[in-house]
């Protein structure tokens, strides 16, 4: 149990101190999300050989359930259970040090090959990427179908 907790909090203070060492900063919700992914040791920081942080990402594991309720209402916050319940990525944070995306992007993507679906919510809205066997795609028109198949659902009823 204390690895477990020890873990958690160093995912959490390296999250932070890449903040940091980058002169940025992080709000009371970009704080909270990366607290409670450090609960349960849902953070990927991205290093180099060296072992110096590029980037790090807080997420949960979502189910299709949660997945609907984000995309009727993106600020939905998760609720401790929907933390670990489901196959889908959703990205709860993310930083990439200055001039280092791609390097990161090209490090990250081994850790994302087993997960289809990856969302995460960018201005107000979700945002759904389809991953087909390492080829990453954005589904530009999975919240108007969802939209759709809601209103035909209201007018059948």
């Amino acid at each position: 149990m204390y690895f477990v907790e020890h873990q958690g909090a160093n995912l959490l203070n390296e999250a932070i101190a890449l903040r940091v060492m980058n002169d940025s900063g992080a709000d009371a919700n970009q704080l909270l999300n990366l607290l409670e992914a450090s609960k349960r040791r849902q953070i990927i920081m991205v290093k180099t050989e060296k072992d110096e942080p590029l980037a790090s990402f807080a997420f949960a594991k979502i189910s299709k359930f949660t997945l609907k309720l984000l995309t009727e209402n993106p600020d939905h916050k998760l609720q401790s259970y929907e933390y670990n319940e489901g196959k889908i990525l959703y990205i709860l944070d993310g930083f990439f040090r200055k001039n280092n995306f791609k390097k990161s992007i090209n490090l990250l993507i081994p850790q994302l090959k087993k997960y289809r679906l990856i969302t995460y919510v960018k201005n107000g809205k979700l945002k759904v990427l389809y991953n087909n066997n390492g080829s990453i795609r954005l589904l530009k028109s999975f919240a108007s179908q969802h939209e759709r198949l809601h209103t035909q659902t209201l007018a059948a009823t």
